[in-house]
């Protein structure tokens, strides 16, 4: 292959419009690079078009292609690297990972290795772009998975074709292509967290590249003047704009995607060092950067990571450290670790299979160890030991030898005996935190199920829509389904969650530097109504069920990670056993919150839940148990013995056991009234 350098222009592009999206630099009021996430689509794309020239070029010259040696240059090409990362990154991890965390990250650096991150981190991850997800380091690698599948699928599919329908090859190549968009398409109104990880949703861009290169080789390149110095302009400006234009609400990847797809496309096929387009691309400092655009989006999403953890509300000045610290590790890396493993003549086939085998084991052997010991908990003091620091998730709780999961969109039922009242829990993330608690108070007097789902009230005849799609596990045939299992009437259902979020899709900002950032998904009524409506007329069909209704209002957003907070606090005395200097440091500046930062933000709230008058409706206010009104005006996180949140806005089990008191109140005085109705 003859070198283009408008290709590692290109790269240069693609990977510079990814950190920029990471990093969410705002400038002039806005964050210009939004779209950036369209970086890793270009790359697939140029992934595409250079392996099958690879191919196609080996089994034209010799008619036959030797997959070891295609493995070994794509493992010299992407493993070195990736396990450097994944080697500096353990000691960092360490140090500013709590235990559950740590453990997740194990998990994400073996399935990186594993060449499945983008199937582990749809599984863990609930979307792609939201802050909790830019804390986990390894989250990048997702697109390594998706290429990595690729190259084992892809020259499979070759090899046959070439052999057995070589003249159809570039037909069938279109129908794999034309099959795999309309799937994505498809898939993002259905499941649009899923599409983003799936690889079939992606393959159509690298099959894109793929059809260039094949047209490619078998037409040559045009030499046509008007079509080389028009279409890579205009291949340049469907990229450039799509970085700057799409957004959060942009269906990625769909039939829009072809946007910055085409103009790739256009840029490779008829750009070269002749035109405009191509004179630009081929610039040394542009090219300089693609060269290293491998390394440089390895190294700068760790970085930006661990320098979140470490920051609450980083600054531009902050993001532009970080940015400028990955440059200076790419450039290290690229010289002394990349191109020196590419070469045989440095590194022989031995070399390279002793060291491969050496490190994966003991990535292995060392994060195996990190998942079998809890992420060594033993590294914290007691106050924190005691919470539930699993982000409110209810992996496994078990009441009578009966196991209840909680996963997305699955749905847990406790029953004792038909003749008892029972409890629905149908709410979001708040409550699957305090569901332990629920469960073991609610005993054997009450049986219980519970239909929450993450970032989804329980609101009859709306869909959420997440990334420009509907929420894969948020929609109107959902709510139906978590309607449905009410089937003991009259019963107490459990209303609440994080509706300050839901009402007005912004996150939270306590006003004091703890910023949460970022939009939620817009809800839309089906029959064109507005949330509030359809949240009403829920209640009213609730309450003419016969049902007993409990409003738990909001709990007091923190805008920073409590007890990643109090780790960092206590990460900077040496003797981490020592509980009077651990509690005298706890002590120190406490972490609490503005009430009328609540207040404020949580007033639409309440205008809502008060507006509903039914003497079958029952109230609890979490906030007066976390603020003190009277006295200072101020909610508090934690006190010396015990944390009462999770993450920023969940409860840990001790503060779920404060509130759950007073829900229980609630519940006996609703059964009360259940027992005078029969």
């Amino acid at each position: 292959m003859n070198y283009r350098a408008e290709i590692d222009g290109l790269r240069a592009i693609a990977v510079v419009s990814v950190i920029l999206y990471h990093a969410q630099i705002v400038i002039f009021g806005r964050d210009w690079f939004e779209g950036g996430f369209i970086g890793v689509d270009i790359f697939f794309v140029i992934s595409g078009y250079l392996i099958t020239r690879i191919i196609l070029t080996e089994l034209e010259e010799t008619n036959s292609f030797s997959f070891i040696k295609f493995y070994e240059r794509r493992a010299r090409r992407i493993l070195p690297m990736l396990f450097l990362v994944i080697v500096v990154c353990i000691p960092f991890a360490w140090q500013k990972l709590l235990p559950l965390d740590l453990v997740d990250f194990a998990k994400s650096a073996l399935s990186a290795i594993g060449f499945g991150s983008n199937f582990f981190f749809y599984l863990s991850t609930t979307n792609y772009g939201t802050d909790t997800s830019f804390l986990k380091p390894l989250l990048h690698t997702w697109s390594l998975g998706v290429e990595e599948q690729f190259y084992i699928f892809f020259p499979i599919f070759t090899l046959l074709i070439w052999k057995f329908a070589r003249k159809s090859f570039l037909t069938l190549l279109i129908g794999m292509l034309l099959m795999s968009i309309q799937f994505a398409d498809v898939m993002e109104g259905t499941n649009s967290d899923f599409n983003f990880f799936l690889p079939f949703s992606r393959f159509w861009e690298l099959f894109i590249g793929s059809a260039l290169a094949l047209i490619e080789l078998k037409y040559g390149r045009t030499k046509n003047v008007i079509l080389t110095q028009t279409l890579p302009i205009l291949g340049l400006f469907l990229v450039v704009h799509s970085i700057t234009f799409f957004n959060e609400s942009t269906p990625h990847p769909s039939f829009q995607t072809l946007m910055p797809i085409v103009g790739v496309a256009l840029v490779i096929m008829f750009c070269s060092t002749e035109d405009f387009v191509g004179k630009v691309l081929s610039l040394k400092p542009i090219v300089g950067v693609g060269l290293i655009s491998y390394s440089l989006y390895l190294w700068h999403f760790p970085i930006f990571a661990f320098g979140r953890i470490g920051s609450f509300n980083p600054s531009a000045y902050d993001k532009l450290e970080w940015i400028a610290l990955a440059f200076l590790l790419s450039i290290i890396s690229y010289y002394l670790i990349e191109r020196p493993f590419r070469k045989k003549y440095l590194i022989t086939t031995k070399i390279v299979y002793v060291t491969f085998f050496a490190v994966i084991s003991g990535l292995v052997f060392f994060n195996y160890n990190l998942i079998k010991n809890d992420g060594y908990k033993s590294r914290l003091p007691q106050i924190l030991l005691k919470q539930n620091l699993d982000e409110a998730v209810w992996d496994n709780f078990k009441q009578n030898g009966k196991p209840c999961y909680q996963r997305k969109s699955d749905f847990c039922k406790i029953e004792n005996d038909i003749s008892l009242t029972t409890v629905y829990s149908l709410s979001d993330s708040h409550f699957s935190a305090m569901s332990p608690q629920l469960v073991k108070f609610l005993g054997k007097q009450f049986n219980y199920t519970e239909a929450n789902i993450g970032s989804c009230p329980f609101v009859l005849g709306v869909n959420k829509y997440n990334l420009g799609g509907k929420h894969a596990h948020c929609t109107n045939e959902f709510q139906n389904l978590r309607y449905s299992l009410i089937n003991h009437k009259p019963s107490i259902i459990l209303i609440g969650g994080r509706f300050p979020l839901y009402l007005n899709s912004m996150k939270f900002d306590n006003k004091e530097g703890g910023v949460e950032g970022g939009k939620t998904g817009p809800f839309k009524a089906i029959d064109g109504s507005t949330f509030e409506d359809a949240f009403k007329k829920t209640i009213d069909k609730l309450t003419k069920d016969g049902h007993q209704i409990i409003f738990v209002y909001p709990i007091p957003e923190v805008g920073v990670h409590v007890p990643k907070h109090l780790f960092q606090k206590i990460q900077k005395i040496k003797e981490i056993k020592n509980l009077e200097v651990i509690n005298q440091l706890i002590s120190l500046n406490p972490l609490t919150t503005s009430y009328k930062v609540y207040s404020d933000r949580t007033k639409s709230t309440f205008e809502l839940f008060d507006s509903i008058k039914f003497t079958n409706v029952h109230r609890v206010y979490p906030h007066k148990l976390f603020c003190d009104i009277q006295i200072k005006n101020r909610c508090v996180t934690y006190n010396k013995d015990e944390v009462f949140y999770a993450d920023d806005d969940h409860p840990s089990d001790a503060g779920a056991e404060m509130v759950v008191n007073k829900i229980m109140h609630k519940i006996f005085a609703a059964e009360e009234n259940i027992r005078k109705i029969k």
